[in-house]
């Protein structure tokens, strides 16, 4: 195993992280919260430099990766750069205990959405903090699922061609600092655009850089705890929408269009069989709140529906989705949104791929003899291909169910922990909001906001990469 090399990325990691804080300092500094900056400021020069010894004492030690480094890089990243994200919630004094600020970074890091804090008397520098963590966990979230497809050999069917596969043998890691430039620039021009609508449309200035940065990364916390339609008209609640749908797109294929800029890659955006679904998706759960509510409540439902089938999960309006069944809310969370997103869950190319091997196996039922191949998207799938989505949907259902199990043996009731559970391993925490309004995550003890803190990291570490991790036969070599 490349250790040396992990030690180099992680290093990079930490000095990203510095970077971050040293932006934080700055807006500290604009609101004259003195005390913040200069923790800010310190953690940043004291993070940079243990970021800087790690990367000059390992710059110039070659190595070529496997799919086992890529794995360990993996867990590494989610188990330590959280703990970092961190020590600003706890030494704040914002986060009481060290696991309350530790669910905070992992919630923000996994731009999950949920949290403990009242956001009405957490500090605007922390504001900042966690939602300019929230953005850079959307860029990371949508990075490493490439590195993932490409370490676990993943890159089947549904997945869109695109210069972001373009990896050979040995190549992952120095490929993963292009494809983090390539997403996190795709990312900031969605974010910039819409931090210019939202300002021009009338919301204030912090408030519109906050929600610009966690809308494409369908992160899901706001700025204040009031609804978002009481400080956001419906122009700014457009682009609000706009970059939600962005984030939960297949980022490859937003990328090809930035790279290209030609009307056949626009149209392969909206064509993609994965953003039709999701499209699809949207207007299904408006009819249910329609349905659920009344016709007076059109324009609420709308962005309501954007805002949770991308699993963001902005809380819009007093009456909306939230009339719906919990049954059907849980199951849309779980479902997700496109491969190589920001998104949540399963994820739509799953649930398509087993649709489509479904129908095709009713058709053999109906004649035995014949020889039907599974076709999607206009290629023939063997069955063989369709094992791995099996195992993940097998490993995604052991995890959700230990998961209530896990919360419920710790003191939560049924219906919470499989609320919980859903909502943390789907990366949709506000999912708890909308079933169980009043069973907030801050009435959560430390052992159950643990447990929720493994789920968020097995949802954005992904399930097959997560038993991969565990199986003694990948660390063998």
């Amino acid at each position: 195993m490349a250790i040396n090399r992990l030690f180099l990325w992680l290093g990079q990691c930490l000095a990203i992280i510095a970077v971050f804080m040293a932006i934080t300092a700055l807006s500290g500094l604009l609101f004259q919260d003195v005390s913040l900056a200069i923790l800010f400021a310190v953690l940043s020069i004291v993070i940079g430099l243990l970021g800087s010894i790690f990367i000059f004492a390992t710059r110039n030690i070659p190595a070529k990766e496997t799919k086992t480094d890529a794995l360990a890089f993996l867990l590494v990243f989610w188990v330590v750069i959280p703990l970092f994200v961190a020590i600003p919630f706890r030494l704040s004094g914002a986060a009481p205990t060290i696991t309350i600020a530790f669910f905070e970074a992992v919630s923000a890091i996994t731009t999950t959405g949920a949290s403990t804090l009242d956001a009405d008397n957490l500090a605007r520098t922390l504001h900042i903090w966690r939602s300019l963590i929230q953005w850079a966990g959307g860029v990371v979230v949508a990075t490493f699922a490439v590195v993932i497809l490409a370490a676990l050999n993943l890159k089947g069917t549904g997945i869109h061609r695109s210069m972001l596969f373009t990896f050979k043998k040995g190549e992952l890691f120095s490929r993963i600092s292009g494809i983090g430039k390539a997403i996190a620039g795709v990312y900031g021009v969605i974010s910039f655009t819409t931090f210019v609508f939202l300002v021009v449309s009338g919301t204030p200035v912090f408030e519109a850089f906050c929600l610009s940065l966690t809308s494409v990364s369908t992160g899901g916390l706001m700025p204040s705890e009031g609804m978002l339609n009481s400080y956001v008209n419906p122009i700014g609640i457009f682009a609000l929408c706009m970059a939600c749908l962005l984030g939960a797109f297949n980022v490859s294929i937003l990328w090809d269009f930035v790279r290209i800029r030609t009307g056949q890659n626009l149209f392969a955006i909206i064509r993609n069989v994965e953003h039709r679904t999701l499209l699809g998706i949207i207007a299904f759960l408006f009819l249910l709140g329609v349905l659920y509510t009344d016709l007076g409540q059109l324009g609420t439902l709308l962005p309501e529906a954007v805002f949770f089938a991308t699993t963001t999960g902005y809380d819009y309006h007093v009456i909306g989705l939230e009339m719906v069944p919990p049954i059907i809310l849980i199951m849309f969370a779980l479902v997700g949104g496109s491969a190589l997103s920001t998104a949540g869950g399963v994820k739509l190319i799953r649930i398509l791929l087993l649709f489509r091997h479904f129908e095709t196996d009713l058709s053999r039922l109906t004649h035995p003899s014949r020889v039907v191949p599974v076709r999607f998207r206009g290629q023939i799938i063997p069955d063989e291909a369709f094992l791995s989505i099996w195992m993940y949907f097998f490993g995604y259902t052991f995890v959700f169910a230990m998961g209530i199990l896990s919360l419920s043996a710790v003191g939560m009731t049924f219906p919470t922990a499989v609320t919980a559970s859903a909502a943390t391993l789907s990366n949709m925490g506000p999912l708890l909001d909308y079933t169980l309004p009043v069973a907030g995550y801050e009435s959560f003890s430390n052992s159950q906001l643990f447990i929720t803190c493994v789920l968020m990291l097995i949802g954005r570490v992904e399930v097959l990469a997560f038993l991969s991790i565990l199986s003694p036969k990948m660390w063998k070599n």
